[in-house]
Order: structure tokens, then C-alpha cells, then sequence
């Protein structure tokens, strides 16, 4: 009878842990869909997980980040925000509402940090800097104390190294802020760095998400082109349609000044958007990649056809951006195509598009550069 009772025992234990390996591969699934932009079969698996158990919030919490990469795909685009913020809305009930019953639930504790953690980028992105702020500490608290609960979850490591490293480097770039991020634990940028690299290889769900955020770091902030291009790379051969990582890796080639490998993915790019390929086909996909050809092609010595790609963009932005609110790809297509008139000889011409960037918004000293061509060309 005991040996009946324990042979009970381990196949109750195999069942369950085959249900959760089950549950793990089938979440993986719904990621790796996100992240293949197919948000109808990674939303058909997560809602699936909702409507097995409406109490979990684990298919809350994924629901809410597949919109956030809808999102994240084209951040001027406002159209998504509020389906996200209600998928948001949601999860954060259902966490609360299993914490009410358990304070320590870490698994409970995690997701409700991540979905506020990262409202709060969405806050960042549209300039809620108090309600950023506010979702960035509650955030980070949550995910430091679930971490606490769980040191294993390596999940929770990737929150920890995007706060270290964000907030060393806000300090270290903008100390105006050391007032405001005063009540913040402080950060650490190497340490940050370390926890995104220990994640990106050993995470249990947040691995994809690691390399991105690492990716976006190395090629955004620090500047290390090569170790951004690491990266991107593996992101790009893993999702080869997936325009966000193709925009990191032309950008890569661009601050490699390898302009040659830069054409051939920005000519990728407009190609999927030319045959109307899903996410690819949208002006604000077309403006970027037609000022970035504009610029391979411009230092691969093809001023013409540079010329084309430039006018292109201008016409898309003057579609996209608001008067005021220029886009870096408006003022640098302007202040390009005024530099090739100066390199074909008409400096009149030149003149003209230099004098266009002066009245528009100042992009990273943009007003300065071409007052300093201007002046070239008046002598």
C-alpha cells in the first residue's frame, strides 16, 4: 500500500511538472511570435492562459507587452496607447488581487512590477515624466522584492540592470536630475550592463528582451558600434522581418561607417515596404530608411541619387512631422541635401536648405552646423 501511495505521489509530481513545462514552452511560443510581429497567435496563446484561469495574471501581463510592442515597433505612433494601458489596467488588478492574498507571491510581485515598469517607459516616450518617475520607483521596488523572493528568477535581473545602468547614466549625463532621483537607490552603469549579459544568456523568458535592451544601449548611449552590431545581429538572424532590428543593425553599419553594408539593409527594408509587407509599410518606416540611404549613398560618393532619397524623406516628413516638432530625419535630410548642392556647386541653392534647418527645431547642435556651412558658403 505505501509503495501504491508513493508511486501515487511521483506520477502527480511528473504531471505537474509536465504541465509546467508545458505552460513555460507554450509561453516562449507567445514570445516569440511578439517578436515576429505576429500578435494575433502570440494574443490566441495568451489569452488561452487568461481564459484557463482568469486569476493568474500571467496571460495578463503578456497580453499587455505584446501591445506594448505594437507600440515600440513605431513610437510616434499614438494609436495603441489605450488598448495597451487597459491591457496594463488589467494585470495590475489581478496581481493585486493574488497579493491580497499572498504578499510574498514572487511570481505575482514580478509581473506587477514589470507592467509598471514598463508603463513607465511609455511615459517616458510621451513626455509623462512625473507619471515615468512615479511608475519607476513602484517598478523597481516590486522587482527588487521579488527578486529577493526568488533569487533564481533571472527574469528579474533584466529590470535590475536596466535601472542601474538608466539611472548612472541619466546622472552622469543630465546631474540636474540628481535632485529629482534623489529618493532612488542609486545606479551602477557596469553593473547594470553585467545583470542585462546575465539575463540575455541565462533568463527563463526575458532573454530576446535582454539583447535587445543591451543592443539598443551599446548603439544609443555608449556608442559601441561593434558590440551593438553583436547583438543586433543575432536579433536580426533570429527575426530577420522584424524592422526594429533591422533599424538598430543599418544604424550600426552607418556609425561603422561600413556604408556599403548599410545600403544593403536600408535597400532591404524599402524593398518590404515597397511589396507592402506588414509594419514595413508606413511613412514612418519610409522617412527613417530614405534619410539613411540618403547618407550611404552620399558618402559612397553617389550625390544624385543621395539627392533622391533625401527629397524623399523631406516629402514624407512634411507628411509625419508637426511644424515645430521636426524629426532628426527632416532637419538632417534638409541640412544633407543643402551640403550635396554645395559639393555639385550651387551655392545658392545650398544656401537655401541652410537657412531652412535655422528655422527648424535644433537636433544635436543642427542650427550651429549649418550656420557654420552657411558661412563656407558666403565666402
Amino acid at each position: 500500500m505505501k509503495i501504491y501511495f508513493k508511486l501515487l505521489i511521483l506520477l502527480s509530481l511528473f504531471i505537474s511538472q509536465l504541465s509546467s513545462q508545458t505552460r513555460d514552452e507554450q509561453i516562449t511560443k507567445g514570445i516569440d511570435h511578439v517578436y515576429r510581429l505576429e500578435f494575433d497567435s502570440a494574443n490566441t496563446i495568451f489569452q488561452g492562459f487568461v481564459n484557463s484561469d482568469p486569476k493568474d495574471p500571467t496571460g495578463h501581463f503578456f497580453l499587455a507587452m505584446s501591445e506594448w510592442w505594437r507600440i515600440y515597433i513605431n513610437k510616434d505612433d499614438r494609436s495603441n496607447d489605450d488598448n495597451y494601458l487597459s491591457k496594463v489596467d488589467a494585470c495590475i488588478k489581478i496581481c493585486e488581487e493574488r497579493l491580497d492574498e499572498n504578499e510574498n507571491n514572487d511570481w505575482a510581485t514580478f509581473l506587477l512590477g514589470g507592467v509598471i515598469g514598463y508603463r513607465g517607459f511609455m511615459n517616458v516616450m510621451r513626455d509623462n515624466w512625473l507619471k515615468a518617475i512615479d511608475d519607476g520607483k513602484q517598478g523597481l521596488n516590486l522587482i527588487q522584492k521579488a527578486y529577493e523572493l526568488n533569487p533564481s528568477n533571472k527574469d528579474a535581473v533584466l529590470g535590475l540592470g536596466i535601472y542601474n545602468y538608466a539611472v548612472d547614466y541619466v546622472v552622469e549625463r543630465y546631474p540636474f536630475l540628481k535632485a529629482v532621483l534623489f529618493f532612488f537607490p542609486k545606479g551602477n552603469k557596469e553593473l547594470g550592463l553585467s545583470q542585462l549579459r546575465d539575463c540575455a544568456e541565462n533568463g527563463r523568458f526575458s532573454k530576446t528582451e535582454a539583447n535587445v535592451t543591451l543592443a539598443y544601449i551599446h548603439l544609443s548611449y555608449e556608442k559601441n558600434y561593434i558590440e551593438a552590431q553583436k547583438y543586433t545581429q543575432k536579433l536580426v538572424t533570429l527575426y530577420p522581418d522584424n524592422p526594429v532590428f533591422e533599424r538598430f543593425l543599418g544604424k550600426c553599419y552607418v556609425g561603422l561607417s561600413n556604408f556599403n553594408a548599410g545600403l544593403t539593409v536600408y535597400n532591404s527594408m524599402l524593398a518590404k515596404a515597397d511589396s507592402g509587407k506588414a509594419w514595413y509599410n508606413n511613412n514612418y518606416i519610409r522617412r527613417e530608411v530614405n534619410y539613411y540611404l540618403g547618407v550611404c549613398l552620399s558618402r559612397t560618393g553617389n550625390i544624385d541619387e543621395a539627392l533622391k532619397k533625401y527629397e524623399s524623406a523631406i516629402q514624407i516628413c512634411k507628411i509625419t512631422d508637426k511644424p515645430g516638432e521636426e524629426s532628426p530625419y527632416f532637419v538632417f535630410s534638409v541640412l544633407g541635401t543643402g551640403i550635396i548642392y554645395e559639393q555639385k556647386g550651387n551655392k545658392s541653392e545650398a544656401i537655401k536648405y541652410y537657412d531652412m534647418v535655422l528655422n527648424m527645431r535644433d537636433v544635436e547642435n543642427s542650427r550651429e552646423t549649418a550656420q557654420r556651412f552657411k558661412d563656407n558658403a558666403l565666402k
